[in-house]
C-alpha cells in the first residue's frame, strides 16, 4: 500500500513539474503574442515580414522567424506597454519572461538603433493614474524653463 502511494506522490509531482515547465510558460506564451501582434503589427502579416526580414539581415540569419518574433515582441512590448498601469497578466507574465535568442552587443546596438521609433507609428494612448510630468513644477523659476525640451516617449 505504501509502495502505491509513493508511486502516485511520484506521479502527480512529475506532472506538476512539466504542467510548470513546460505546458504553463508555452501556454502564455500563445495567449500573450496573439494579443501583442495585433498591437505591434496593425498592418498585419506584410508588416510582420518586413521587421523579420529586416532583423535577418541584422542578425545574418542565425535565428528562426520563431525565435526573432519572440525578441521583437518582448523587447518592444516592454518600450511600447507600462507595465505599472494594469495590464493583462498573460502579457505582464510573457514580457517578464527572458527571451529565447541572445545577441551579442553589436546585434544589439544595431536592433536599437533600426528600431528604435518604431512604436510611434502605432498612436497608442496609454492612460497613467500619475499626474503628468507636466503639470508638475520641476523648478520654481522662469530662468530654467528653456533649458528643457518636452519629452517624448518611444
Amino acid at each position: 500500500m505504501i509502495y502505491w502511494i509513493f508511486a502516485l506522490l511520484a506521479v502527480l509531482t512529475s506532472v506538476s513539474v512539466w504542467i510548470y515547465k513546460i505546458y504553463f510558460p508555452a501556454f502564455i506564451k500563445q495567449k500573450a503574442q496573439g494579443l501583442l501582434v495585433n498591437l505591434l503589427f496593425p498592418e498585419g502579416k506584410v508588416q510582420q515580414d518586413e521587421v523579420l526580414n529586416i532583423f535577418h539581415q541584422l542578425t545574418n540569419h542565425r535565428f528562426s522567424n520563431e525565435h526573432i518574433l519572440d525578441y521583437f515582441i518582448k523587447i518592444k512590448g516592454l518600450q511600447t506597454l507600462d507595465l505599472s498601469i494594469k495590464t493583462n497578466f498573460w502579457i505582464k507574465k510573457y514580457l517578464l519572461s527572458p527571451t529565447d535568442v541572445k545577441l551579442n552587443y553589436f546585434e544589439q546596438v544595431r536592433f536599437y538603433e533600426t528600431f528604435l521609433n518604431y512604436p510611434k507609428s502605432l498612436n497608442v494612448q496609454v492612460k497613467f493614474k500619475t499626474v503628468p510630468e507636466s503639470s508638475v513644477p520641476i523648478f520654481s523659476g522662469e530662468e530654467n524653463s528653456d533649458r528643457f525640451l518636452q519629452r517624448e516617449y518611444a
